[in-house]
């Protein structure tokens, strides 16, 4: 790797003049930390809403690193095999999400595989030279500066996973894109985990394994569906959803295990994508506890193929292709933000001034306990996502762009989805623009309505949709 190469003639270079122990090696001089680096802006995530963030800074002529914890780009849609879009639409059905997720959107359609997610987004950011690429790079450690309630992000260590390198980045606007706020959380932002706001506990929601099928007749599953039989559902051409009554009477093999219903995904290859097994108890923090769920995952989905073989048309001779390679986790870390996206908000369909997209997902809130009733009816209010959600407090150059961004466990529900997550990227790397070249830190810029009003015209100039009547 080029990296590694780096690495290790800098290592070389300056071995005379550092004190090294005896028995250093040069493996063990790979190790010493790189100088600090200064681009402009610093996007820690290679998920989609990093990727959107990266992006949006790249076209407004900023240096940008972003740094993936992956080996891949993409985050869930490709190491989790969400293979679908949990699309925002407004009360006429029509889409309400604009700027880069169109674009991408546009790419890949309805319906589509892992590998043509990652190859979309790694030839988006190879288009721009701009963004330097770290893959599977770990967070390791965050300096900061200035007194509590005004603590800026000075420098950021990460750790090349391969090579053992470590690279410290300074930059003027910091950009935490992970889907648990690992950046704001290790930099002392205040957060609640799960559903603590509630004040019961802070169990989160279920935790989800992918996994596809060979084998099925689509084309049999979709006629055959009949909501009288298997309970409310629909289908398209490369989407099938439903049979919440034909599970009801499914048994799962572990006491930590839900199956409510199906969500089907035909990839263009004919391969079938099963999102169905929710496990509980899973702390997406904690890599045990991922590893733990995901073992229970397996061995659940055998049992349920099964299952899908005798009980459901089209899925006799079913097959297991594969497991995603990873758990899909819907909920970690609500970092505290200048105000809080809550349930409430959502409901009455709140538009605030510092809207920077538009969302309506239902409040889909997985369960956190087998037994836990749905809180609320599947039903879409088109809300504003508020910026000052995404500025933690007590920061001025750091924002959150993610699942991780300031709501309740409710309102998350529906916030956390991967579309309204890259409208939080796009809008973040605006920022990071108006930010540098105005010389405004991103609490004054969040909070004074005249500067919000410029951000958010510069937010529409770039295709974003922030009011409905004018998508």
């Amino acid at each position: 790797m080029t990296r590694l190469a780096v690495a290790a003639l800098a290592a070389l270079l300056t071995l005379s003049a550092l004190a090294l122990p005896a028995l250093a090696t040069p493996q063990h001089a790979l190790q010493l930390e790189e100088p600090a680096r200064g681009p402009q802006v610093l996007v820690a995530g290679g998920t989609p809403a990093g990727i959107a963030a990266a992006v949006a800074a790249a076209r407004k002529g900023l240096s940008v690193e972003l740094i993936c914890d992956r080996p891949y780009l993409g985050g869930l849609l490709t190491g989790a095999m969400m293979d679908q879009w949990d699309l925002n639409k407004a009360p006429d059905g029509g889409r309400i999400e604009g700027g880069l997720f169109r674009d991408i959107y546009d790419q890949l359609g309805e319906s589509f595989d892992p590998q043509s997610a990652e190859a979309v987004f790694q030839r988006l950011v190879a288009s721009y030279p701009e963004i330097t690429l770290h893959l599977d790079t770990q967070l390791l450690a965050v300096t900061l500066a200035g007194p509590e309630l005004d603590r800026r992000v000075e420098s950021v260590t990460f750790q090349d996973r391969e090579t053992r390198a470590r690279l410290e980045i300074r930059a003027p606007v910091v950009i935490d894109a992970t889907d648990g706020g690992d950046l704001a959380a290790l930099a002392g932002a205040r957060y609640d985990v799960g559903r603590q706001d509630t004040g019961l506990d802070t169990k989160m929601q279920a935790a989800t394994l992918m996994f596809s099928v060979d084998g099925v007749d689509w084309h049999t599953a979709v006629r055959s569906y009949d909501d009288t039989r298997y309970g409310e559902g629909g289908a398209t051409e490369k989407k099938l959803w439903g049979y919440t009554r034909l599970l009801r009477t499914y048994e799962p093999l572990s006491p930590r295990v839900i199956v409510r219903d199906l969500n089907l995904g035909r990839e263009p290859g004919g391969r079938v994508t099963v999102n169905a097994v929710d496990v509980v108890g899973v702390d997406g923090r904690d890599p045990k506890s991922v590893a733990e769920g995901a073992a229970i995952a397996r061995v659940e989905i055998f049992r349920l193929l099964a299952f899908l073989r005798a009980r459901v048309p089209g899925f006799a001779h079913a097959r297991l292709a594969a497991f995603a390679d990873e758990l899909y986790i819907r909920e970690t870390r609500h970092i505290l933000g200048l105000t809080l996206l809550t349930a409430a908000d959502i409901w009455h369909g709140r538009i605030p001034y510092d809207t920077i997209g538009l969302a309506s997902y239902p409040l889909d809130i997985h369960p956190t306990y087998v037994g836990e009733p749905p809180a609320y009816a599947p039903v879409r209010h088109v809300y504003g996502v508020p910026f000052r959600a995404m500025v933690p407090h007590g920061f001025d150059n750091l924002l959150v762009a993610g699942p991780a961004i300031s709501a309740t466990h409710v309102a998350a529900g529906s916030v956390r989805t991967i579309p309204t997550t890259i409208e939080e990227g796009e809008a973040a790397g605006i920022a990071a623009s108006f930010s540098l070249r105005r010389g405004v830190d991103f609490a004054s810029l969040a909070l004074q309505r005249n500067l919000m009003h410029q951000l958010r015209t510069a937010l529409v100039q770039a295709g974003a949709v922030i009011d409905v009547a004018r998508r």
